[in-house]
């Protein structure tokens, strides 16, 4: 427990330092700097207690970069189809044979999935071992390409945090 305590006492000052060398004229700008103090501590006392968690919180801030980027090229190819009066778009379901297993997997993948642009989550089948996605852009027509970009982006990201 006192290793919890110099934490926040570590935490507090780091705080301080940062807020003296900026100034804030809104008061939601401390909130802001208390929010991102104390989720730094929780993060940094993390690795002290279990190493697993730090990780996974790595992974976590991973896994967001990835979705931001899949989400702004996917939003551009999107965005390109709409304007552009030939059609590129081959689209088609896709049974992506899936590793993750639990409910909560299952479901933060196809949130993902279903969240970026051109792609969207149908169903899962009954033995949850796959995933039905419809695709609105399949390069060359080939399904295999999709698959191996599901798998791994989002879903070996995904299989990380959570195992």
């Amino acid at each position: 427990m006192k290793l919890f305590y110099k934490f926040f006492i570590l935490s507090l000052v780091a705080t301080g330092i940062f807020a003296t060398y900026n100034k804030f004229a809104i008061d939601a700008h401390w909130l802001v700097l208390f929010f991102w103090g104390i989720i730094s501590f929780f993060w940094l006392s993390s690795f002290v207690y279990s190493r697993k968690s730090f990780y996974q919180m790595l992974y976590l801030g991973e896994l967001t970069l990835f979705f931001i980027k899949e989400m702004f090229l996917a939003s551009f190819q999107v965005a390109y189809e709409v304007i552009t009066p030939k059609s590129y778009a081959v689209a088609g379901l896709v049974a992506l044979p899936l590793d993750v297993k639990s409910n909560l997997e299952i479901t933060v993948l196809s949130s993902l999935i279903s969240l970026t642009p051109g792609t969207l989550s149908v169903d899962v089948s009954e033995d949850r071992s796959h995933l039905f996605v419809h695709a609105m852009f399949i390069p060359h027509g080939d399904v295999e390409i999709i698959k191996q970009e599901l798998k791994l982006g989002f879903e070996r990201r995904v299989y990380r945090i959570f195992n």
